[in-house]
């Protein structure tokens, strides 16, 4: 038996593909990662023939494309080639709003301790989510769609770049604003940008032939105690609000605003003598004078 691969010898990698293709001297940037895991997501082929056995033959993969999630703690100037691809803009000026230019990477995993390595291709950022909970690390999850999976032999003149050694951000360092006015009482707080993407397929081949684009949803939550009126009367009068939250660490900030959100379902239950806390469901919509639905300012580099 061979030695067995530990997920301490992974490490993941990513580069921007040129035309649709791997640099032929890439620099590959590293994750900080906490959890990853791609995968082909291979559709079944089942034949419908009639035998007198009553069995049938094992399934044929038919196509497939690239899904899965790298979860990170959230530290300043790691990732943020990852969350522009998200939000499909462009950084200016250290400000990053939503747009429509589609990026695509090469994501490489490398098993250190067996010496195999992996490549994904054609990666887009389908999917982030960014949370905060009480006490904790403030946490990213991009949610990836590719075209496809190989084993993978590292081209010759690969060069690796440093990783970031910015400390995470934590929600004990952290500013909420609500309509302008800030809160303090909040217990939780979280966001979710979907772009709507979709594995596209065609005759002759099992990888995806494409990854096409959709539109952009955000949406959230937010937990808080309930001190006063204000929160949960919007809630009942459908009152049209917004939101900002700064995450920071020393000197570094990363602040990111919904100007234009309405609270779509809330939810408040007195289940014993201790403090109630409403839930509150965010939705955000495009706002004119931002000319965005969701907008990120980062300070410090």
């Amino acid at each position: 038996m061979g030695k067995l691969a530990n997920g301490s010898a992974v490490q993941y990698y990513y580069v921007e593909e040129v035309a649709g293709a791997v640099p032929v001297t890439p620099a590959w940037k590293p994750i900080r990662f906490v959890s990853a895991g791609l995968t082909p997501n291979i559709n079944q082929i089942d034949t419908a023939e009639m035998n007198q056995s009553r069995q049938r033959p094992p399934s044929r993969g038919g196509t497939y494309s690239v899904a899965g999630d790298i979860a990170v703690e959230l530290s300043f100037a790691s990732f943020d080639d990852l969350i522009q691809a998200a939000m499909q803009g462009t950084w200016t000026a250290n400000v990053l709003k939503i747009g429509k230019v589609e990026r695509s990477f090469a994501i490489l995993e490398r098993h250190t301790d067996i010496g195999v390595d992996y490549c994904y291709h054609g990666c887009r950022v389908s999917k982030m989510a960014i949370s905060s909970p009480l006490n904790a690390k403030v946490g990213v999850t991009f949610s990836m769609m590719g075209t496809k999976a190989e084993k993978y032999t590292v081209p010759v003149g690969s060069t690796y770049v440093a990783a970031t050694a910015t400390d995470t951000m934590t929600t004990t360092n952290l500013a909420l604003t609500e309509g302008g006015v800030a809160v303090a009482y909040a217990t939780e707080w979280s966001v979710d940008l979907d772009n709507g993407m979709e594995a596209l397929f065609a005759l002759g081949s099992r990888e995806a032939f494409d990854i096409s684009n959709g539109v952009a949803v955000v949406s959230g939550s937010m937990s808080a105690y309930l001190v006063d009126p204000v929160l949960w009367d919007k809630v009942l009068d459908e009152t049209s609000t917004s939101h900002a939250i700064e995450f920071t660490e020393g000197a570094d900030s990363y602040t990111l605003e919904l100007p234009r959100v309405r609270y779509t379902q809330g939810q408040k239950q007195t289940s014993g003598p201790g403090a109630i806390i409403p839930q509150y469901t965010v939705s955000a919509g495009y706002d004119d004078v931002l000319a965005t639905t969701m907008m990120i300012t980062r300070t410090g580099v």
